[in-house]
């Protein structure tokens, strides 16, 4: 069982949420999982055909900091992150959506992360990607057209987001839009089997929750 977050108030509060929903404790660590998405209500999604991911999903803590170019984050384990990229795949293969490779000038790149830490910034350091987004540099970044995500504070250890990014139309300051955002709370937590059960669970519900995805 999980909860479904869709008003931007409730993912700043998104551990308390947690708590609150079960005030003699959670029975299942499934019982805490939130999913929360948000999009750019303004992007015609039906006009993109074509996606690329990465083949690896990076970990962001405390002690991985972006440094100088060539940068190359830690990266979550090969059971976990193949569990997270196929889950993935296969829900945007089934909305429609062709998979390339991001250099074959895709429509759209979905950059998948895990955060190791007890504060997520959705702003965090671009260097994280440079190593796979291409054409990258020094100045570029991204930014959110049409909402804005709120800094989410003391998520659980092992929250996983997801950012659909729009390569093709970076602004003057070379910044690359985030189209739509997906987060999954404290989702690496227990066993691997029901770790990878719950990610396909949790991750298939971020985009049932997001119908305008579909071509």
């Amino acid at each position: 069982m999980f909860k479904k977050i869709n008003a931007l108030v409730a993912i700043v509060s998104i551990a308390m949420v947690s708590i609150s929903c079960f005030p003699d404790g959670a029975e299942y660590i499934d019982e805490l999982d939130i999913v929360y998405t948000n999009y750019d209500d303004s992007f015609n999604f039906q006009s993109k055909s074509t996606f690329a991911l990465p083949d690896k999903v990076i970990k962001i803590d405390q002690e991985n900091i972006p440094g100088e170019p060539g940068f190359e984050p830690e990266f979550v384990s090969p059971a976990y992150s193949a569990a997270i990229l196929a889950s993935i795949r296969s829900n945007m293969r089934s909305l429609g959506y062709t998979e390339v490779t991001s250099t074959a000038d895709p429509d759209l790149i979905i950059l998948p992360a895990v955060f190791q830490t007890d504060q997520l910034y959705f702003y965090y350091d671009w260097w994280y990607w440079s190593w796979f987004y291409p054409g990258w540099g020094p100045g570029w970044g991204w930014y959110y057209p049409g909402y804005y995500p709120p800094q989410v504070t003391r998520i659980r250890t092992g929250s996983v987001i997801m950012q659909m990014t729009d390569p093709k139309n970076q602004n003057a300051a070379d910044q690359i839009p985030v189209v739509w955002t997906g987060v999954v709370n404290g989702l690496l937590e227990g066993n691997v089997d029901t770790i990878t059960s719950r990610i396909g669970t949790t991750i298939n519900q971020a985009f049932e929750q997001s119908p305008y995805l579909a071509k």
